[in-house]
């Protein structure tokens, strides 16, 4: 049984035996979450340098001073806990068409996942498992039932290489194993359906091959400036199902995105500014979901954040006690065409366990956060500048 089938499983059951969403409908899903990255707005491609450079710019490979071993980090999210726990009293309380109507307006969102990855200086491996599910019902005369389910087992090798000083490219591969469905039902045939139907139609399984390729650019002065662009799934990623007879998983389309990230360094206190602007090639996302904005403050043993995600506010934390760090976060997701139209706000907590030293090539960000610092690979660190504690 392949990591997170239990919760996975729970979770369908919940939701009258699974879920799901439709495809190009200005709708953005994201496959992998990084909690820390998500309680600053997921304004991340400039400033990560640690193990999620695998995930979200593999030129942040070439940050990397030292080795960081993360033996496991799972998380977890969920979102309309009381929409929840209506589909469960739903559950039997007449045909299931009725039940769907008397759900409209409600939406139900939850991601679960955990990885383990060794990465050193200009090169990282890992494998990590990432769960990621919603239902949500629209139209109350014509009730239409969107679901989206995906669970993906992927492995991934990333290498980085240096262009100078000042600039450094990496690239990711990836092997990914995705099992789920994204899937509209219109009333006609949520009328004949029950939710075994349902739960056929987003149990397809298949595997694909994804390319992910990043830059970063620093701008030396005394505040430390980052300017990041990355190329996500190119070419698309597309699964190969592994019934013939049975339709793909979803693809994912390529994404191009581009990043910039500040850096103030105070003898107790690091402070980080991040921009994102994702999805510059998809045209039907509305601008204001593209933009991503974040800050960091980094205490000797605690990280504040904020941010915000697709026009709507987040918020984190971090704390790290030895091996161990925990950080939580909140943020909106725009189920809607533009921001402010429809939020679902989410809520999640991970744990991670890791290993991790700096060998001075580059700096590390401070408090429990750590891991920020974005100086060009194979620089150095100060004289008298103090050590921090990793990530």
């Amino acid at each position: 049984m392949k990591p997170l089938s239990i919760f996975s499983t729970a979770l369908v059951q919940l939701l009258f035996g699974s879920f799901a969403s439709a495809q190009n409908d200005g709708r953005i899903y994201d496959n992998f979450h990084s909690i820390r990255a998500m309680g600053m707005g997921n304004a991340y491609t400039a400033i990560v340098r640690d193990a999620d450079s695998l995930l979200y710019n593999p030129a942040g490979l070439a940050r990397n001073g030292g080795f960081d071993f993360v033996i496991a980090d799972p998380y977890v999210g969920v979102s309309g806990v009381e929409a929840a726990q209506q589909l469960n009293d739903l559950q039997g309380s007449g045909s299931f068409a009725d039940s769907v109507a008397d759900l409209y307006g409600t939406n139900v969102s939850a991601v679960g996942g955990a990885k383990a990855a060794f990465v050193v200086p200009y090169l990282g491996v890992g494998v990590y498992d990432s769960f990621v599910a919603s239902l949500d019902v629209q139209n109350p005369v014509y009730p239409n039932l969107d679901i989206a389910v995906t669970n993906d087992l992927a492995y991934v090798i990333g290498a980085a290489l240096p262009l100078g000083p000042l600039a450094e490219v990496g690239f990711v591969g990836k092997y990914i194993q995705r099992t789920g469905s994204r899937v509209p039902f219109g009333p006609s045939f949520i009328a004949s359906l029950d939710p075994d139907s349902i739960a056929s139609n987003v149990q397809n399984s298949g595997t694909g091959y994804a390319l992910d390729m990043g830059a970063n650019v620093s701008i030396p002065g005394p505040v430390k400036i980052a300017l990041s662009g990355v190329w996500r799934n190119v070419g698309e990623t597309v699964f190969t199902p592994d019934n013939p007879n049975d339709p793909a998983p979803p693809t994912d389309p390529n994404e191009i995105a581009a990043g910039a990230g500040v850096e103030i360094n105070a003898l107790l206190v690091d402070v980080r500014l991040a921009a994102d602007v994702r999805h510059l090639n998809r045209t039907d996302v509305q601008l204001g979901k593209k933009m991503h904005l974040g800050t960091e403050v980094s205490l000797p043993l605690i990280d504040l954040r904020a941010g915000f995600h697709q026009g709507y506010y987040t918020a984190g934390a971090g704390v790290k006690l030895g091996l161990f760090r925990v950080d939580v976060a909140t943020w909106g997701v725009e189920l809607g065409d533009y921001p402010g139209q429809r939020e679902d706000r989410r809520y999640a907590v991970q744990a991670t366990l890791e290993l991790g030293f700096d060998a001075g090539l580059s700096f590390i960000g401070g408090g429990s956060g750590g891991s920020g610092g974005f100086s060009g690979g194979g620089g150095t660190q100060p004289p008298g500048r103090r050590l921090k504690q990793r990530r």
